[in-house]
């Protein structure tokens, strides 16, 4: 019963507060370049160069895995419209949230003894960056602004968002990429496919919380929703967040000997991480709801790849969006179409 009571008031004080983290919430720290990355030197002078014994494992891993095969190179490609101008964002705090330049040195087409082939392979294919349009005048995808994909579709009026990433800033900027290049529309709805932070925590880029209390805007997620965010980013907070930073190596350097990859998504952004509160929860195991004249099937999928997470169906351009239940290989965010 005091558990209870303690969840009911850790929910109670983050609807009333709408949540908002900082930067070491968001993605730790700041973004490291290395200036002696595009050479293939260590950023540390005590580094050490690969050893024999790695270089040979290493290319024995090129022979034998099918690195011939470029057909994710070309799917990765599929729908691109436009990338934009700048390679960072800054967060407001005035650190840099988001910086794809930082990565630059994976594209010069050298292979890295000091890091494991498919694992830089991955890391390729994670450099794409900008606007994709998935299904042709209905759904695009805004792809390198942050660890996870945020997908927008087209209904009546507006947007609905799905996963606006981890920090409002780089949410703020995707939104405003997809504005620029197919259209400005308002956001009309808020989709969180579950309760993992990169898949909320810019929700203040895209939507003003004034319109959401008021009701002009609905967010929706799967049953639990609350719960887990609150247990994984309050009760346990401050030990996931050390835990990312060891598990997501985020304040090492961009650098062949540093920061490569997440291999499900680039890196999470240094912004500012928030939450507003689902005014909808999908709490059947299939539950239809239509919004501006776009009709979504969802289906909830407690304890897959998230505790609380559900997949989504649109049966007038059929389309099925499924976050991180289904994914190519190890990409982060993948809309399949029939």
């Amino acid at each position: 019963m005091k558990t209870n009571k303690t969840l009911t008031l850790a929910l109670a004080v983050v609807l009333a507060s709408g949540f908002n983290g900082t930067a070491i919430a968001a993605g730790g720290g700041t973004v490291l370049a290395d200036p002696g990355a595009m050479e293939g030197k260590h950023f540390d002078p005590k580094g050490k160069m690969p050893s024999t014994f790695t270089i040979e494992l290493q290319n024995g891993l090129r022979r034998t895995l099918p690195f011939e095969d470029k057909r994710d190179f070309e799917e990765a490609k599929h729908g691109f419209i436009a990338a934009p101008t700048y390679r960072q964002i800054m967060a407001e705090a005035g650190n840099v949230a988001w910086d794809m330049g930082s990565y630059e040195y994976l594209l010069q087409g050298k292979d890295f003894d000091s890091v494991h082939p498919s694992l830089q392979r991955q890391a390729i294919l994670n450099m794409a960056y900008g606007l994709y349009e998935v299904v042709p005048g209905k759904i695009w995808q805004v792809r390198g602004f942050d660890l996870a994909n945020i997908s927008f579709i087209k209904s009546d009026t507006g947007w609905i968002v799905f996963d606006p990433l981890t920090a409002k800033e780089t949410a703020k900027a995707a939104l405003e990429l997809i504005n620029e290049k197919v259209g400005k529309r308002p956001v009309v709805a808020v989709v969180y496919s579950h309760s993992h932070a990169d898949h909320y925590g810019g929700v203040r880029g895209v939507v003003d919380e004034a319109d959401v209390k008021s009701g002009k805007v609905p967010i929706i997620a799967p049953v639990g929703f609350m719960k887990h965010a609150v247990s994984e980013n309050v009760y346990a907070g401050n030990a996931m967040n050390r835990r990312m930073f060891f598990q997501y190596g985020v304040l090492l350097p961009r650098s062949p000997f540093g920061h490569v990859d997440q291999s499900i998504g680039k890196n999470t952004a240094a912004g500012n991480l928030g939450l507003i509160p689902p005014t909808r929860i999908i709490e059947k195991d299939l539950e239809e709801l239509t919004i501006d004249g776009v009709t979504m099937v969802f289906q909830n999928t407690p304890g897959t790849e998230a505790p609380a997470e559900m997949n989504t169906y649109f049966p007038q351009i059929k389309a099925f969006w499924a976050a991180e239940n289904i994914t190519g290989t190890v990409t982060t965010q993948v809309i399949l179409t029939s």
